[in-house]
């Protein structure tokens, strides 16, 4: 039986989202544990998808940007309108089953340490084929490398436990405020900076030095069609552009001397590797070297306060794993405009 929870507030972030915006809208609709509010932002799309989605009973709450100010700076605005105990990211791509935000709610409420729950995110295959992974959770390799765990496997049941992970990919995730709170650079949840990728990453990586947890919950499963908006190859080079800027961001706001020193050989190979990989294939991507440059000084700034406040050592020794390099080797030669690897 569906009813509403007044713990949950729904934030959704839209750009030419199409049908899916409707379908994510109407999933929330028949949740047994439906979120008080809908907070819908769209970044300036140039489709009918708003206008759509409006038109129907669903009843969420639109504020309609004249640009496109990035993911991470409209999720900010939309936490900073919410009031409850529970914040729920979705990516207007998914499409959650009917359960999910009651059991991600069952698991954060079960442990008062646990700032942010993922259920199993999975990408329809074709017809009579197993569904593909799309995530059960991040994992960081010891090269800094963040990655959606079981990405692009067939669900065979391998990722069935429950438990702890690193972080939650924000595409379908739920987030205790006190959390949210507690890890917040200034005004900020997720770094703006950022304007999208990896953003969740680093929220990730912010909450482990507070000394907060993420947990994974595959009985909740949600549909999420990544990748679905507009040219692929050069909405490729962006995504790569953001993610290469936003890495070093990343490490640099929350990583430490020695932590990076400890691993500088595997982390060097990898530099090297990326170079080469999008000088070949993506060269326009590069230009986040200089976008890094830009934002440089933010990103110091906030360091000095992420630092000042952690709580735990090393937080992400527990959770870091060897990069798999001859896998994407491999999959890099199957696929030849593909990148050498992706990030989160």
């Amino acid at each position: 039986m569906s009813r509403v929870t007044d713990t949950v507030t729904a934030c959704i972030v839209t750009y030419n989202s199409g049908r899916l915006l409707d379908r994510c809208l109407a999933a929330l609709d028949t949740q047994t544990r439906r979120p008080v509010r809908v907070l819908v932002w769209d970044n300036a799309s140039a489709d009918a998808s708003v206008s759509r989605a409006q038109a129907t009973a669903h009843g969420a709450e639109f504020t309609l940007s004249p640009i496109n100010v990035g993911f991470a700076p409209a999720v900010n605005e939309l936490i900073q309108r919410t009031t409850t105990p529970y914040v729920l990211l979705l990516n207007p791509d998914a499409c959650l089953e009917p359960c999910y935000v009651e059991r991600l709610e069952q698991a954060a409420e079960g442990d008062n340490r646990v700032g942010s729950v993922t259920g199993k995110l999975v990408r329809p295959g074709p017809q009579g084929q197993l569904p593909r992974l799309d995530s059960t959770g991040h994992i960081l390799y010891r090269n800094r490398v963040a990655a959606n765990r079981g990405e692009n496997e067939p669900d065979r049941g391998q990722y069935d436990a429950a438990g702890e992970v690193f972080g939650v990919c924000a595409a379908a995730a739920l987030y205790r405020r006190a959390m949210l709170d507690d890890v917040r650079v200034g005004s900020e949840y997720f770094p703006s900076s950022f304007f999208a990728y990896l953003e969740d990453v680093d929220l990730d990586w912010r909450a482990r030095l507070r000394g907060w947890k993420a947990y994974y919950v595959p009985t909740a499963v949600a549909q999420h069609e990544r990748g679905h908006k507009g040219d692929r190859r050069q909405q490729s080079v962006t995504e790569i552009r953001h993610s290469l800027k936003n890495r070093y961001l990343m490490i640099l706001r929350n990583d430490r001397p020695s932590d990076v020193l400890s691993h500088i050989g595997v982390m060097a190979v990898t530099e090297v590797l990326r170079l080469i990989d999008y000088g070949y294939s993506h060269p326009a991507a590069l230009y986040g070297y200089i976008d890094m440059l830009r934002v440089l000084p933010r990103a110091l700034a906030a360091r000095k306060q992420i630092q000042r406040r952690r709580l735990v050592d090393r937080p992400t020794t527990r959770w870091e794993q060897p990069y798999p390099f001859a896998d994407k080797l491999r999959q890099r030669l199957k696929l030849r405009t593909a990148p050498l690897d992706r990030d989160a």
